[in-house]
């Protein structure tokens, strides 16, 4: 969830390592932040990656159990802290990514940055329940069980996968 509100795209297990210790996971590729995965040869049309193998990794209740439960619960404290996580995120308005280097100053000598100011503007849209993504049709804000709902609906969706990487595509 949290992946999804940034915008973090190339999910995928060669991109996470496991504390051995710990269990403690982390994602080391930020390559795809800030919906970059949106602008890639084959668009991730995912939220998140959650493929026949993950779901079935997730035990007898699949994504309906307690996957979903903590998706809606992580959706819940990001909407209660969302005041916190954008006064960090707008910091790369005035301090952009290297790749958002090339920015347009206004009359008043103002720089102005439309890459992280889109990107900024999608996170708030996510923060509210408002789907944001490839071929998203606008939508009401949606309430967190909504809101995580639609994203995984979205996230196992056979024809989105199939989009991605012909090997997730459904074999009859």
């Amino acid at each position: 969830m949290v992946g999804h509100i940034v915008g973090l795209g190339d999910r995928h297990g060669e991109n996470i390592l496991f504390d051995s210790t710990t269990g403690d996971c982390v994602h080391v590729d930020f390559s795809c932040l800030f919906d970059r995965g949106l602008l890639l040869d084959k668009p991730e049309v995912v939220p998140f990656r959650l493929t026949q193998n993950m779901i079935d990794g997730l035990g007898i209740t699949g994504y309906e159990g307690i996957f979903l439960k903590v998706c809606e619960i992580t959706l819940s404290v990001l909407r209660t802290h969302k005041e916190t996580l954008m006064t960090v995120l707008e910091t790369f308005i005035h301090d952009p990514l290297v790749e958002w280097t090339k920015t347009n100053k206004s009359s008043a000598g103002e720089v102005r940055n439309p890459h992280a100011q889109r990107a900024i503007t999608n996170i708030k849209a996510r923060l509210q329940g408002v789907v944001v993504g490839v071929k998203a049709s606008p939508s009401l804000p949606l309430s967190v069980e909504g809101q995580a709902r639609r994203l995984i609906a979205e996230a196992v969706s056979l024809s989105n996968l199939g989009k991605m990487y012909i090997w997730w595509m459904p074999w009859f």
